[in-house]
């Protein structure tokens, strides 16, 4: 009896070794504090849209970097400051920790704050997006990121609800996880973004979410599929890019632009004159109809030497960037985007399929076109 008892401790023992070195528990952790007003009565809907596809989007980030995924939500009767509070105060971060926060609601500001980024519309005591910052970086974990998506403007309003429905959302998901990581575990600082600047309002859609929230998402998504090289400045520019297209139907009155502040060295991209974003940006402008067709001629000119090889080739996909429809010289192509303007929604540069010559302009470039529904 004695014996068994000695092997039985000794199992025990050993069991409990291997659970505390496990790979589980020595992971770090990726803490997630979603905050969503889910009972207001114009915007809850899409509030909830938004805690359903954001918590999924990070799940999935988190699944991918092998972070174990924290999550705290505050909606419902934890929508408010104290909520946030509870939640901020059962954070337990590790120097290797990754914080996410994201706030969707309704948001304001006045002349008097000294701050460009939103106060937070709380059902008992609103809280400004900088505090909420500033107290996540006190558990100093290696990256933390603040997101709101809300109202920024200069009076208590409501946040504009479009109807139409948004631009197609980012192509799948692969299970390569290097972008991932060069956005969430190689990066070391903090990163502060809200959806609209000051005295602006943000958007949503009913049943799709809130508008920067999508784009926002559809970004991670398509670097994550489509670019070989990211980093934080040339991803929150694609959001920022995608967010306008989206937008580019409303009046004036109703657009507004993201703004970001980080604290930590920004990667430096091979090529950066050629990168994703200015590509996109100016693919999308001369596609833009409301500029005179002698403006875009004019882009063209100059965008073809600053970005393509002379004897640049474009090919051209509409759903599948393995399945290219078309293959063209780049004059042709960029002369048929500015004479058929009125035809094309919006057109996305895919990286890991595109080819640099020398000097830094490409050769190849893969291209999806999509086209306004008729």
């Amino acid at each position: 009896m004695i014996s068994f008892s000695k092997s039985r401790i000794r199992c025990c023992l050993l069991l409990a070794s291997m659970l505390f070195t496990s790979p589980l528990c020595q992971a770090q952790s990726f803490y997630a504090v979603l905050v969503a007003d889910t009972k207001d009565p114009s915007l809850g809907a899409s509030c909830e849209k938004d805690l359903e596809e954001m918590s999924g989007t990070l799940r999935n980030i988190s699944k991918k970097i092998e972070y174990n995924y924290q999550e705290l939500i505050c909606h419902q009767d934890k929508f408010g400051k104290g909520g946030i509070q509870e939640a901020i105060s059962k954070i337990q971060c590790k120097p290797e920790d990754i914080i996410f926060f994201y706030y969707t609601g309704h948001g304001i500001n006045s002349g008097t704050e000294k701050s460009n980024f939103p106060i937070l519309y709380l059902k008992d005591e609103n809280m400004e997006l900088e505090t909420v910052h500033r107290l996540l970086k006190e558990k100093k974990p290696r990256f933390c990121l603040t997101l709101g998506d809300c109202c920024n403007n200069l009076f208590p309003g409501r946040r504009g609800i479009r109807s139409a429905t948004p631009v197609l959302k980012g192509i799948g998901v692969t299970q390569d996880t290097k972008i991932l990581r060069k956005l969430f575990v190689e990066a070391n600082g903090d990163l502060l973004i809200s959806s609209a600047k000051k005295g602006e309002r943000a958007t949503a859609h009913p049943n799709e979410g809130s508008f920067y929230s999508n784009t926002w998402m559809q970004a991670i998504a398509y670097a994550e599929n489509h670019n070989t090289h990211v980093s934080w400045e040339t991803l929150l520019a694609d959001a920022e890019n995608r967010l306008q297209e989206n937008l580019k139907s409303l009046p004036d009155s109703l657009k507004h632009h993201s703004q970001w502040v980080r604290s930590f060295p920004e990667t430096v991209l091979p090529c950066p004159e050629t990168s994703f974003t200015e590509i996109n940006r100016f693919l999308n402008v001369l596609a833009d109809e409301k500029l005179s067709f002698n403006e875009r001629n004019k882009l063209r000119t100059l965008g073809q030497k600053g970005f393509f090889g002379p004897s640049a080739q474009v090919s051209i996909y509409m759903s599948d960037p393995e399945k290219p429809v078309e293959t063209q010289p780049i004059d042709l192509f960029l002369k048929r985007i500015v004479n058929t303007a009125p035809l094309i929604d919006e057109f996305n540069f895919v990286e890991r399929l595109s080819t640099l010559g020398s000097g830094c302009t490409y050769d190849l470039v893969t291209l999806q076109e999509i086209r306004k529904a008729n």
